[in-house]
């Protein structure tokens, strides 16, 4: 008997939103050239678009999971944000 898989959202997708966005963010805070933080953004946007499309070319995940996910952790990270400008940086 086959046990029940719970796989909404994508747990990946969500967590590797959360930890390349906040670096990126880290990063890009600390660079002193617009192109090279333009290069960093879209280097670190396209590194968490591709563990999404991982997840569904090896069909672990539904494109709505990933979607989720994805949203998710968009929410988690915007909180992220706000401290790491207050108190950090």
């Amino acid at each position: 008997m086959k046990t029940a898989v719970f796989s909404f959202p994508s747990g990946h997708a969500m967590v590797g939103l959360i930890f390349f966005s906040i670096v990126a963010y880290l990063i890009m805070k600390e660079t002193k050239g617009n192109s090279l933080k333009w290069a960093m953004g879209i280097g670190f946007g396209c590194l968490i678009l591709l563990i999404g499309v991982s997840r569904i070319a090896m069909k672990v995940h539904f494109p709505t999971d990933i979607i989720a996910g994805f949203a998710l952790g968009a929410a988690y990270s915007l909180p992220l944000f706000k401290f790491l400008k207050s108190r950090v940086l």
